[in-house]
């Protein structure tokens, strides 16, 4: 279950349901990738959860970490509210600045780094990834126009492939919401 609208302010954001799926025994084939620079600014306007700054920022931070971003990302909140008072009386809009490096393909005829200080290449998997409500990560319901939000504005600068979404989010109350987001996502091979 998310946290209720004047609880939101002391809702901490630990892991996040953006989980990997089991994968099958046999791995998939590993592809030449580079770390892509991406730079975006995430608007999030939601009625039925409110988040403070550091809020939406670690939500959206354990999202992209789960879906093979690196752990350098940079994320910087603007316009949301820190106080449960301004949770409460709506507060501006929250948006978020956000650099952070993903997995890319590599270009077949550019397998080396052309020039000193162009991304160095190495091995990627396509794995699955599911996004849903699961209260054990701290995603509930409620976090249903957050997931929207996501899947719409940062989901598709991924590295992805038969990405499916089933997501219903019902304005102002939690039940009735529901979100289910899976998929493909080009993750880094860790060293041996």
């Amino acid at each position: 279950m998310g946290c209720p609208r004047f609880m939101a302010a002391l809702c901490l954001s630990g892991a996040l349901a953006v989980s990997p799926v089991p994968a099958p025994a046999q791995s998939g084939a590993t592809v030449t990738a580079v770390w892509r620079k991406q730079h975006l600014q995430f608007a999030y306007l939601g009625f039925t959860m409110r988040y403070t700054c550091d809020g939406l920022r670690d939500k959206v931070r354990a999202m992209l970490i789960e879906l093979g971003a690196r752990r350098d990302l940079h994320l910087l909140a603007q316009g949301c509210a820190d106080s449960g008072a301004e949770l409460r009386r709506g507060g501006p809009i929250p948006r978020l600045v956000v650099d952070f490096y993903s997995p890319a393909p590599a270009s077949p005829d550019k397998p080396k780094p052309a020039q000193p200080g162009d991304p160095e290449p190495f091995e990627a998997r396509y794995e699955p990834f599911r996004i849903s409500t699961d209260v054990f990560r701290n995603m509930g319901a409620g976090e249903c126009e957050l997931v929207e939000e996501f899947a719409r504005q940062i989901l598709p600068k991924l590295a992805t492939r038969a990405v499916t979404q089933k997501i219903t989010c019902v304005p102002y109350q939690e039940s009735g919401s529901s979100y289910r987001v899976i998929g493909e996502v080009l993750r880094a091979v860790p060293k041996p």
